[in-house]
């Protein structure tokens, strides 16, 4: 029963523990992300504003770490109930985690190039 229950053809171990992992990514990310943001910047949120914090290369991580984390988490929970109600077979399986691997590593490629004009400032 207990190799059925962490079983990759069920979700896995290591999903699960990543799971759990990027929520907390997630909430750590985001709270230094909101302060950063909002409560240092009161009332001077303009493009040059935002531009130079995110050009700094230490909120730059912040944004990619909380990109990939939000990706991942998002993506990991939408398989899971996905495998849970209607990929219940093996082969399904593989090709639902398949296909939400490109989805991901596409969209946190995406995001990074989006981030790209302030992370080729700071090489400068």
């Amino acid at each position: 029963m207990r190799a059925e229950a962490i079983s990759k053809h069920r979700g896995g171990m290591w999903a699960w523990l990543f799971q759990r992992v990027t929520a907390v990514l997630l909430i750590v990310m985001l709270a230094i992300h909101l302060i950063v943001t909002h409560l240092y910047n009161i009332g001077k949120l303009n493009y040059d504003t935002i531009g130079a914090r995110v050009a700094h290369a230490g909120f730059t991580a912040v944004d990619i770490i909380l990109l990939a984390a939000g990706i991942f988490h998002a993506l990991n929970g939408l398989r899971m109930v996905l495998m849970d109600y209607w990929f219940t077979s093996r082969k399904r399986a593989r090709i639902l985690t398949i296909v939400f691997w490109v989805i991901g590593i596409v969209a946190l490629v995406y995001g990074v190039w989006a981030l790209w004009p302030w992370i080729g400032y700071q090489v400068r």
